[in-house]
């Protein structure tokens, strides 16, 4: 059966299908947090009712697929304020028909985020190869190696006084950094710009699974801050606080590797963050100073993930002229 959106009264169902995937790791074929903290992405039972019947913006799709009657796979679906969904959490059946099952389920969530006018489809996507190729059979390529590390003490205080906390008006240093010190690869399948940048507005370059990952509907932005001077700058660091069973997530870059600034930074930011819950830190292939730095202040090493995007949108090329020659 064709994959469809889940209504309120599958939900008891929906929810029952993810809390199993969750407690057999090769059942999730995308998750925007390791598999041990993913529990913080599926809200609870009224919640969601309630987010599928309408009420509380609508900024959660759920979508199912089935066949006979029984529920073989599921995903909960962000639409945020860009044009492009993120896919939260993906579970199927851990046996015969479930990689299936995802697959069509993929492809009717692609086909439903083109109708709804959406130019991008993310996933993080747990580096094993049933969930990789099913990704890639379904048009998606990756873009990022994303590596979670965690904490669960409290973080030492700074040594030093660094960075002020970022305005509105930071914006295009933040987007002139960020371009700075990202991959081409990544930029294209991002697609930001500099009013994504601006941190008086919700969402853009700080929703997942941008600068960092989780899930938007349960973290709320906690401080950012910006390092550097008039004639460039040198790092940035964010602090988002986790809700219900979401934990803290941390994300700092500094230029040319510099190691030291971004430990200061880890402490400033996380020394932010109420205590009482684990401190996450998505760390990508090209930021591995900012790894050393968060084993040095005692982070370890979580999860693995590849970040997936899907075209559903063809750009346009501009048209190219050229010189007239004129006799």
């Amino acid at each position: 059966m064709p994959a469809r959106a889940a209504t309120p009264f599958d939900v008891p169902r929906v929810t029952a299908l993810l809390e199993r995937s969750l407690g057999a790791p090769d059942a999730v074929l995308a998750s925007a947090l390791p598999v041990g903290f993913a529990g913080g992405t599926i809200p609870g039972t009224q919640r969601l009712a309630l987010g599928l019947a309408g009420i509380g913006g609508g900024r959660l799709h759920v979508f199912l697929e089935e066949y006979r009657g029984q529920l073989r796979s599921a995903a909960l679906v962000y639409d945020g304020r860009r044009p492009e969904w993120v896919i939260l959490l993906l579970g199927a059946m851990d046996e015969q028909g479930g990689t299936d099952s995802a697959f069509r389920l993929l492809s009717g969530i692609s086909a439903a985020a083109a109708r709804a006018g959406m130019h991008r489809l993310f996933a993080a996507v747990p580096d094993e190869t049933r969930p990789r190729e099913t990704f890639f059979q379904a048009g998606f390529y990756s873009y990022t190696r994303e590596t979670w590390l965690v904490a669960t003490g409290q973080l030492g205080e700074p040594r030093r006084a660094v960075g002020r906390r970022a305005g509105g008006s930071d914006a295009h240093d933040l987007f002139r950094f960020y371009a700075a010190t990202t991959p081409h690869a990544v930029q294209r399948a991002e697609q930001l710009a500099m009013t994504d940048f601006d941190v008086t507005r919700r969402g853009g370059a700080y929703d997942p699974p941008h600068l960092i990952g989780g899930n938007p509907l349960a973290m709320r932005r906690d401080m950012a801050m910006l390092d550097g001077d008039e004639r460039a700058t040198r790092a940035f660091a964010f602090a988002f606080a986790g809700r219900d069973r979401h934990p803290h997530v941390l994300k700092v870059r500094t230029r040319d590797g510099d190691v030291d600034l971004a430990r200061e930074l880890i402490r400033a930011a996380g020394g932010s963050l109420p205590p009482g819950r684990p401190i996450s830190a998505p760390v990508r292939s090209y930021e591995e100073h900012v790894a050393r730095a968060l084993q040095s202040e005692g982070f370890r090493e979580a999860a693995t993930s590849m970040l997936f995007v899907k075209e559903l949108a063809v750009k346009i090329e501009e048209r190219a002229f050229a010189p007239a020659v004129v006799r």
